[in-house]
Parts: structure tokens; C-alpha cells; sequence
């Protein structure tokens, strides 16, 4: 007896024809191209400390308002960092949410609203690419400072380090400079010695 296999194939493309969007919202999902992301991801620099494993997976609803189109939704992917107590890559996944609105140019109120939003997109015509945006959501995301979850011990849950102070060296009580002693002083209402 064979199975049969019922692979979703989400479309690879996260162009939008906005004029389509109805009043009462249209739910998409698509995914983005891995290796647009991870070339993102390297710049110029040659070296990537952020790899992204398969394309990220955006679930998106799109609703025609007044003032614009409302895109609230989830952009979610798998990468490996490195950790940043112990310098390993570790996979981890992250999920973003969207809460955005895409306005035309004649959609904006006025000059003042030519500030930029992060919150409001502008695009022109009748089609606007997502897939720019959403990376840019994602990368955003990710935070240089990046660790696996600690146990109550405070080890790494991945390489099991011991990531307490005491582990690094103690921290030493700062000595307390004349400037510190004057302005000490001064809030106490004391003359300085």
C-alpha cells in the first residue's frame, strides 16, 4: 500500500496587487528565498555569523482601509548564530509580528507626513513587493547580544557553560573618583575635604 505525500507548496513570491485586497481582508502565506535573505545577511563583509536554514514562512492578512491597506501577520524562520556567551552556532527560531500599513503617496495626509514611519510603508501603482520588507522585519529581529536559554543554575542549554558572574570573575568595586567625592558632596550638602 503506498502513501500518498501532500506537500504544501507556498508561492515564492510575495507580490501584492493591491487593488485586489478586499474590504473584508485576504490572508496569504508565502515564503522567502533563502538565499536572497542569507546574501543579505553577509553584506560586504564575506563573513556570516547569521545563517538562515530554510526560507522563512510569512502568514500575513491584508485589509483595505481608508487610510491604506493594514498588514498584521507573523514572519517566522529557522537560523544558526553564534551564541554570545560562548561564541558557538546554535539554531534557534524567531517569529516576528507585522502590524503595518501600506499607503500610496496620495494616500499621506501631507508634507509633514513625509516623516518616515516604521509602521506605515509607502509604495506607488498598483502592486507592491513585500518580500524586501518582510526580510528587513526579520533581520531586524535578531539581536547581536543572542544566547540559548539558561537553567536555573544559569548554565547554557546548549553547551552547558556555567554562564554566571562568578564563572567570568567576580566584578570589582569601582574606586571612587575625586570627581564622584565632589559631586557626592554637593547633593549631601557637604563641602568637600
Amino acid at each position: 500500500m503506498s502513501s500518498i505525500s501532500t506537500k504544501v507548496h507556498y508561492p515564492t513570491t510575495m507580490k501584492v496587487c493591491t487593488t485586489t485586497i478586499p474590504f473584508t481582508g485576504m490572508n496569504i502565506e508565502g515564503i522567502l528565498p533563502l538565499e536572497a535573505l542569507n546574501s543579505r545577511l553577509q553584506g560586504t563583509s564575506g563573513s556570516q555569523e547569521i545563517v538562515f536554514q530554510e526560507p522563512p514562512k510569512a502568514i500575513l492578512t491584508l485589509t483595505r482601509t481608508h487610510g491604506g491597506i493594514l498588514v498584521k501577520g507573523t514572519v517566522s524562520g529557522s537560523c544558526k548564530q553564534d551564541c554570545a556567551s560562548c561564541a558557538d552556532p546554535v539554531p534557534h527560531s524567531l517569529t516576528i509580528p507585522i502590524d503595518w500599513i501600506l499607503q500610496t503617496s496620495s494616500d499621506r495626509a501631507g508634507p509633514d507626513d513625509e516623516l518616515d514611519d516604521p509602521g506605515v510603508i509607502v509604495y506607488e501603482g498598483e502592486h507592491i513587493d513585500l518580500e524586501e520588507h518582510l526580510q528587513e522585519a526579520l533581520i531586524l529581529g535578531l539581536s547581536p547580544f543572542w544566547h540559548p536559554p539558561r537553567d536555573e543554575q544559569d548554565k547554557c542549554t546548549h553547551c552547558n557553560r556555567d554562564c554566571s558572574v562568578r564563572a567570568w570573575g567576580e566584578k570589582k568595586e569601582a574606586k571612587a573618583s575625586p570627581f564622584g567625592a565632589l559631586l557626592k558632596g554637593a547633593l549631601s550638602g557637604q563641602k568637600p575635604h
